[in-house]
């Protein structure tokens, strides 16, 4: 594989996590910008198994944090929380979201990086278009 073409690969992949981390940033900001606020207060969580990785299936009580809505909730998480915990939510229409700012924070920078990445390895290879092989690999005359 050429210069060139590793080049591709590394600038494709680095767009492909930046759209994931971003759009998964992008719909934790719309949960909570347009769902109600509140705390899910967890009554119990059970573990499942997908294949190779576990989840906790949880249950709990979603109260808004003007005290005008209380509803029964379900919810995944990774790490089992003890039952009593509080945990930051909202509610968009019948699903509860859980809000977790590090989880934020951690894709915005995941995101950043990743498009980082993706202009330096595209100005890099407009660099050597430029300056070195003329765009047609290791000193190879073009194509006809």
């Amino acid at each position: 594989m050429n210069r060139r073409r590793a080049l591709l690969i590394m600038a494709g992949l680095l767009a492909v996590l930046a759209l994931c981390a971003g759009g998964a940033v992008a719909a934790d900001l719309v949960h909570y910008a347009t769902g109600t606020r509140g705390t899910i207060t967890v009554r119990a969580c059970t573990a499942a198994y997908a294949g190779r990785s576990r989840h906790y299936d949880c249950t709990g009580e979603f109260t808004s944090a003007d005290g005008s809505v209380h509803r029964e909730a379900t919810f995944t998480e990774t790490f089992a929380e003890p039952p009593g915990a509080a945990l930051p939510a909202t509610l968009d229409g019948d699903t509860v979201h859980e809000v977790n700012p590090a989880a934020t924070l951690t894709g915005v920078l995941v995101a950043v990086a990743a498009l980082a990445g993706l202009v330096f390895l595209l100005l890099r290879r407009r660099g050597e278009n430029r300056h070195g092989d003329g765009g047609h690999g290791e000193g190879r005359p073009p194509r006809r």
